[in-house]
């Protein structure tokens, strides 16, 4: 009886056994649902599914990767699902985080504004600063559609606000009324009271809004006619601001919806 001697060059080495398809339908199931959860993780709120889908993905991944390495299936579908789950994971709660983050923001800005005052940002404090870009009273500028003028300001117009309306009350600070003469100069019709948006740039770094002031003035904006092409009018508008936001405070006019933030300063003395 003769002996075969594995080293005999003679002799066929025996034939490696061949790969099967076990786990292959695994891989495939966990590497759609993988790319559904990549695919779903950056939509707000419908990501929370995404990362449901892509726990289920990884595993299914990894189910398939243990099949796979027992009875000598392919890999390849398990380890690509699972990677893909994995990213699709980790988005998510990216995503959901920057969401909160600018969510956040927003309500902070909402919260801010609901009193008709804002931080003022570096670049209008700067325009405020610089005379060059501060126009006089009485001065007319081009704002959108609209000649603008601030014809005149009363920095402390307790006494005129309380005279234009019975059902005025104090002011928590004191108020400023400003009067602003408007032309039309737009191919259409014009209301300048929605078109437009006074603001007064307060000596305190701060931004007042029409809303931090809940008085009506004599002139009331919503009074003013809608204006068609070369139609003039004027309104006033009234702000309650602290005493020490006014002592060189300006008047900031833009346009009410503009993707160009440009604005125009006025001197309140």
């Amino acid at each position: 009886m003769s002996v075969q001697n594995p080293l005999d060059p003679n002799v066929a080495p025996p034939a490696p056994q061949a790969k099967t398809t076990a786990g292959k339908g695994l891989g495939i199931a966990a590497l759609v649902v993988g790319i559904v959860a990549l695919a779903l993780c950056w939509v707000p709120i419908v990501n929370n599914i995404a990362a449901v889908l892509g726990f289920i993905a990884l595993v299914l991944g990894i189910i398939s990767l243990v099949v796979a390495s027992k009875r000598r299936g392919s890999k390849g579908l398990g380890i690509a699902s699972s990677i893909i789950s994995i990213v699709a994971i980790i988005l998510v709660f990216a995503t959901q985080a920057a969401y909160v983050k600018a969510i956040d923001e927003v309500a902070n800005d909402i919260a801010d504004a609901s009193d008709g005052e804002v931080a003022a940002p570096a670049e209008v404090i700067e325009q405020a600063e610089d005379e060059s870009q501060v126009l006089a009273l009485g001065e007319a500028a081009t704002v959108g559609e609209y000649s603008v003028n601030v014809s005149a300001v009363n920095l402390d117009a307790g006494a005129e606000i309380a005279k234009a309306n019975e059902f005025n009350e104090k002011a928590e600070g004191q108020y400023v009324l400003v009067d602003l003469s408007v032309v039309y100069n737009g191919d259409e019709e014009g209301d300048a009271w929605l078109d437009l948006n006074p603001e007064l740039v307060g000596s305190d770094a701060s931004i007042y809004s029409t809303g931090s002031a809940t008085a009506v003035p004599a002139k009331p904006g919503m009074d003013l006619p809608t204006l068609a092409n070369g139609g003039k009018g004027s309104y006033q508008v009234v702000f309650d601001v602290p005493a020490e936001a006014v002592e060189d405070a300006k008047i900031r006019v833009s346009e009410t919806i503009s993707f160009s933030d440009e604005s125009v300063l006025w001197a309140t003395k």
